[in-house]
């Protein structure tokens, strides 16, 4: 009996040990995943062999076949996927859970030898230099500047075209109503904003023309939520209720025919909000509550705890971006809407200020900017580089606080006030 009874403890101690190592075995079994995907050329969109895609950090890897096809196993997730052609410029892609299946399209390496750029410190210049008027908006259309001049208080108002050298291309004239702002919309119309109604801007020689008188609330439903174009399709961004979450969808112009492109949430702040169900009654008012009490919970809610979702989507030369500020990731679409591939900026935490979660394009030169703000009102500039999401420092701004910045062609715009000079805003820029 006492034979029987130690086997019987070891047999059991033995199944234990087995079912304790049942678990780890078969979670390491299921982390790991099949992960596809296509190379090809981003200008002919031909399938490009031999290219390597590595794992950062490890030795894991494969290259591309005749038909730009890869596959490799990977157990861990999110990683870099190091993508590299000596006939193609190096980029490093941010893998996560979202997608299995990627088509990643390189761009041919420049083979000019590397230029080594010596400048003198960037110094500020007035673009616009007249002391009878103000600058009460502006807006940048490829390489036209329209600037919204205005002198006592608004009652005497223009638009100017310039050239980006500075040369006046036309002119309005006075109007015979107070404007608000100028607004481009995403299919490069100019339009002047009043209270209450839009007006469309056309450029006819040396003639600025305002025609399409709109109702404001009609215009700004129908396209103030349009953020980027082509010849077939139109991109449209909306937020959630609670500004949380935001829905990139694309509309076909020819059949009218919508499609989710992409939805990208703060997930910290919507794992908050579900713990905390009280608060979205608060997040989803666009206007302030009548209670004091209310007014500074309103206020502490939206401002403080669960800040505005800022993600953007757009248009680069030949590609689609969308920039989720909430984790600082960009995903990339081809312009008829197909995911390529994901990158991830790494955005380093300072604490003497904050990201502005603000993405400026240079359409003219086809790059892509964000920035940064101390508290002190400095604005530094910083590239991102499309084929890695890496940031490069290009400038700090001179003037603290900017107003509306800008870039074309290599240029910082943006509108400053004079402290304490009355209507005295003005429109600078920087070289970068």
């Amino acid at each position: 009996m006492v034979k029987i009874e130690t086997h019987c403890k070891v047999t059991i101690f033995a199944m234990l040990l087995l079912l304790v190592s049942m678990p780890s075995s078969l979670h390491g079994q299921s982390s790991r995943f099949q992960f596809r995907g296509k190379v090809l050329d981003r200008k002919t969109f031909t399938p490009v062999a031999g290219v390597n895609i590595t794992v950062a950090g490890s030795r894991r890897g494969c290259s591309s076949n005749q038909n730009g096809e890869f596959m490799m196993n990977i157990y861990t997730r999110p990683v870099f996927l190091n993508v590299s052609h000596l006939n193609y410029e190096p980029q490093k892609i941010w893998l996560d859970s979202t997608s299995n299946t990627i088509t990643i399209l390189l761009n041919p390496a420049s083979r000019l030898l590397q230029e080594v750029e010596i400048r003198a410190k960037s110094e500020p210049e007035p673009f616009f230099r007249d002391n009878k008027y103000s600058v009460l908006d502006y807006e940048i259309d490829d390489s036209l500047v329209f600037l919204l001049v205005y002198r006592f208080r608004i009652n005497y108002s223009e638009i100017l075209c310039k050239s980006v050298t500075g040369d006046t291309i036309a002119r309005s004239g006075t109007f015979p109503f107070k404007p608000k702002g100028l607004f481009l919309d995403c299919m490069n119309n100019l339009h002047l904003l009043t209270e209450d109604s839009v007006y469309q801007i056309y450029l006819n020689k040396e003639k600025l023309s305002i025609a399409y008188v709109k109702d404001i609330k009609l215009f700004r439903l129908f396209l103030a939520d349009c953020v980027a174009a082509t010849d077939t399709l139109l991109f449209f961004r909306k937020e959630s209720p609670d500004h949380l979450s935001v829905e990139f969808s694309m509309v076909n112009r020819r059949t009218s025919q919508r499609q989710t492109l992409s939805s990208v949430g703060d997930e910290q702040k919507l794992k908050m909000l579900r713990r905390n169900p009280q608060d979205f009654k608060y997040l989803a008012m666009d206007t302030p509550p009548r209670s004091y009490d209310d007014v500074i919970t309103w206020l502490w809610l939206k401002k403080i705890v669960y800040k505005t979702n800022a993600s953007s989507l757009h248009k680069i030369d030949d590609i689609l971006c969308i920039f989720n500020t909430a984790d600082y990731t960009l995903e990339l679409f081809t312009l008829r809407g197909e995911f390529t591939s994901k990158l991830k900026m790494p955005v380093p935490d300072i604490h003497e200020g904050r990201w502005t979660s603000e993405i400026h394009i240079d359409n003219v030169d086809h790059k892509a900017y964000t920035s940064f703000l101390t508290k002190g009102g400095n604005f530094t500039l910083f590239r991102i580089n499309l084929n890695t999401g890496e940031l490069k420092k290009m400038l700090s701004a001179v003037h603290d606080f900017p107003q509306k910045p800008r870039i074309c062609k290599g240029f910082l715009y943006y509108l400053y006030d004079f402290p304490g000079e009355g209507d005295n805003r003005r429109l600078f820029r920087q070289k970068l």
